[in-house]
């Protein structure tokens, strides 16, 4: 029986990339914050859409809270990555994310499940996919599509680019958003995380410059 996982980020450690072990069962419970684990396994199949333990860990992640709307998209990313082939693999997959589904979203991928997706295929708006044919060379898609479609902020932009597996993005956009306001104190809980996970000290040190000479201070919670 799986049990709901805990959503405090306090409870939580260890990086996931500290914890992602390739090897053992392929389930969706090894040892990280959900929030990070979903985005690490987003940026693996950003990267390598033929990473298939990442597309299989990623899909039974999102049967989970608190990932469950985002099921549909694991799946088109599934679909996508292995076109007309694995259907056995898309067959087991869709079974076990079937309860995280609305009917719209079964029906489509049932239709689709012995020819598959290919990357011209038209998709359902808002599906939530890192491979979406629509955004591929868009260099900032998420922020994009989100920005025409309502005025969100740059963080709110940022969180988005971060569940869709794109760090550099959400990286700049939350160096924008603390540029712009010292004290907003979710963009920079995100960026540190961002910084912990890259380890990009020069980054951070760059941006600690410019936040200097901007501001004349650091925010107050800045490590």
């Amino acid at each position: 029986m799986s049990h709901p996982l805990p959503t405090d980020s306090s409870f939580w450690a260890v990086d996931p990339v500290f914890t992602y072990q390739r090897s053992g069962r392929l389930d969706a419970h090894y040892g990280a914050d959900p929030v990070a684990a979903w985005r690490h396994l987003s940026c693996l199949v950003a990267r390598d859409p033929l990473d298939l333990e990442a597309q299989t860990r990623r899909v039974l992640l999102s049967t989970q809270v608190p990932h469950r709307a985002q099921a549909f998209g694991a799946l088109i990313d599934l679909f996508l990555a292995l076109g007309d082939k694995g259907r056995g693999l898309r067959q087991t997959l869709l079974d076990s994310a079937r309860s995280c589904l609305a009917e719209d979203e079964l029906r489509y991928l049932q239709a689709h499940l012995d020819t598959g997706l290919s990357r011209r295929a038209t998709l359902p708006t808002g599906t939530g996919s890192v491979l979406d044919a629509a955004v591929i060379g868009n260099l900032h898609p998420v922020g994009q599509q989100r920005r025409a479609a309502q005025a969100s902020s740059k963080v709110d932009d940022a969180i988005a680019l971060l569940d869709q597996g794109d760090l550099p993005a959400a990286q700049a956009l939350l160096e924008e958003a603390l540029m712009e306001n010292l004290d907003d104190t979710v963009a920079l809980s995100e960026l540190q995380a961002i910084y912990h996970h890259s380890r990009d000290e020069a980054a951070k040190a760059s941006l600690q410059a410019r936040l200097q000479e901007r501001h004349g201070r650091l925010p107050a919670q800045w490590s």
